[in-house]
């Protein structure tokens, strides 16, 4: 979990310098708390 954590808290210019936390957490609602509290994602 340490790599995936590193990786979508680095700001990504095609984000526009947001993280991929953050992004995600705009489109959807979810925390980056609860992902790691073991919420279920469905695609």
């Amino acid at each position: 979990l340490d790599a995936i954590d590193k990786l979508n808290s680095r700001p990504r210019k095609c984000l526009g310098y947001r993280t991929p936390y953050e992004a995600f957490e705009e489109l959807t609602g979810i925390t980056r708390e609860k992902i790691f509290e073991g919420y279920a994602l469905m695609t």
